[in-house]
C-alpha cells in the first residue's frame, strides 16, 4: 500500500540564521518485501538536512553567517523486509543521496547502509531502532555511524474520532564521526502522532540538541501523511 507524507521542520537560533526545511516522501511498494523510498526536499534554508526524518548538522558547516536558501538533496532508498512476525520486524535499506541542491548547500554523493527493527514490548507499548553509515563516494569526507532508537505508547483506538491511534514517543538519534577530528551530535525528540481520520496522520516533534554540534538550538518538526 503507498504512502507518502510531506515534512516541515524549523531549527530555532539564537545568534544565528534560523533553519528550515520543506520536503515531500514517497513510499512505493514493488512487493511483499521490496519497496523504494523517494524523498524529495524542495527547499532547504540554512542547512537543514534534506535526511528523514530530522534535522541534522552538516559537519562543520551546519551553521550558515547568512541567509542561504535551496533545492535540497534527493534520495532513493530501496528498502529490503528481512523479517516479520506479528509483533516484530526486520529491515535493511541502501538510501543513496544524490547533490541535487545548490552551492553552498548542496551535499555530497554517498551510500547510507543501515538496518532497522520495529517491536511490539507488550500491550501498546513498541520500541523502534536502527544503526547505518553515512559514506561519502565524491569529493571525500568521513564516514558517520547513525544510531536511532525510539520508543512511545499508543492510548487510542484507530476509529476515535481526531485523535485516533494517538501515540506519545520518544527518540534519540546519535551520529558519531568515524575519523580523527570528526563532529559528534545527539538529538533528543520528544513528539506525538494521531489518525485525523481517512487515513490521515498528523506527527509532531521538537528536536532538541544535546551536544555543540547543531543545526539549531531547538527545532520543531510536522508531518502531514497519507496512507492510500
Amino acid at each position: 500500500m503507498p504512502l507518502w507524507f510531506f515534512t516541515f521542520a524549523e531549527g530555532f537560533n539564537h545568534s544565528a540564521s534560523n533553519a528550515y526545511l520543506g520536503s515531500y516522501t514517497l513510499m512505493t511498494p514493488l512487493n511483499r518485501r521490496l519497496e523504494l523510498i523517494t524523498n524529495v526536499p524542495f527547499v532547504v534554508a540554512n542547512n537543514a538536512s534534506s535526511g528523514l526524518p530530522i534535522i541534522r548538522p552538516s559537519g562543520e558547516t551546519a551553521r550558515t553567517s547568512q541567509e542561504q536558501t535551496t533545492f535540497g538533496d534527493m534520495s532513493f532508498t530501496p528498502r529490503v523486509l528481512l523479517h516479520e512476525t506479528q509483533d516484530f520486524s526486520l529491515t535493511a535499506e541502501m538510501a543513496v543521496v544524490t547533490p541535487t541542491g545548490n552551492s553552498p548547500l548542496e551535499g555530497k554523493t554517498s551510500l547510507v547502509p543501515a538496518v532497522h527493527f520495529w517491536n511490539n514490548v507488550a500491550g501498546t507499548w513498541v520500541i523502534r531502532g536502527g544503526v547505518g553509515v553515512n559514506i561519502p563516494i565524491q569529493g571525500g569526507g568521513a564516514d558517520t555511524l547513525i544510531s536511532q532508537f525510539a520508543t512511545g505508547q499508543t492510548l487510542t483506538g484507530h476509529d476515535v474520532p481526531v485523535i485516533g491511534d494517538f501515540t506519545y514517543y520518544l527518540s534519540t538519534v546519535v551520529e558519531t564521526g568515524l575519523s580523527n577530528g570528526s563532529h559528534n551530535s545527539v538529538t533528543l525528540t520528544p513528539g506525538i502522532r494521531t489518525h485525523l481520520g481517512d487515513d490521515w496522520y498528523f506527527l509532531a516533534g521538537l528536536p532538541t540538541p544535546l551536544t555543540k554540534e547543531r543545526v539549531a538550538d531547538l527545532g520543531m518538526i510536522f508531518w502531514f501523511m497519507k496512507k492510500w
